[in-house]
């Protein structure tokens, strides 16, 4: 969804000071609907119990966003793709909120030999 609406986010993300309203409401309510059923998947999961799930969705989503001019502007530069960076960042964020490891979640994050 972020590399689809890439040339909308990198235009209001700058804005966002200088218009506060406008950019709440396009840039966290749109997707405010995503955000919430993923916390809802999350609470039916196996889950440390001290973790706040609607600050680590938000953290995981601002990791996704970090991600995505980098491999946009400056592909080549990398030593990895940005599908391995995707991966990477699924797999911190599993490991960080879950208190089983990814292979007894029964999570296949599969990392490619090339990066």
């Amino acid at each position: 969804m972020m590399e689809e609406h890439e040339d909308l986010i990198r235009t209001f993300i700058p804005e966002a000071k200088r218009h506060p309203q406008d950019a709440r409401l396009i840039i966290y309510e749109n997707d405010k609907s995503l955000r919430e059923q993923l916390v809802m998947y999350l609470q039916k999961s196996t889950v440390s119990s001290d973790i706040d799930l609607k600050a680590s969705v938000d953290s995981f989503t601002g990791i996704l966003l970090h991600g995505m001019p980098r491999f946009s502007d400056t592909p080549t530069t990398l030593s990895y793709s940005g599908k391995y960076y995707m991966e990477t960042c699924v797999n911190l964020f599993v490991r960080g909120i879950s208190t089983l490891r990814l292979k007894e979640a029964g999570i296949s994050v599969d990392l490619p030999a090339t990066r």
